[in-house]
């Protein structure tokens, strides 16, 4: 029995959502680091990743705030 299992479905379905803005970031970030380490890339991009990474998060928030507030209207 995992973990998933043991939530609520409301909840089951917003912690997936949260499972894969990781997984997608930690993604992302592999892919700068590499280009960044083989000089395909320049290091700026590389540097300002943080401030990508706000953005994606406060993306996602607006995105499961609008998508909570189409439920209960």
């Amino acid at each position: 029995m995992s973990i998933l299992d043991r939530l609520p479905p409301s909840y089951r379905e917003k912690f997936n959502k949260v499972l894969i803005l990781i997984g997608a970031l930690i993604i992302i970030y592999a892919v700068l680091w590499i280009g960044a380490e083989l000089k395909v890339i320049p290091v700026i991009i590389f540097a300002i990743f943080p401030q990508i990474v706000l953005l994606c998060i406060g993306i996602f928030i607006v995105y499961m705030a609008y998508t909570n507030k189409k439920k209960y209207y």
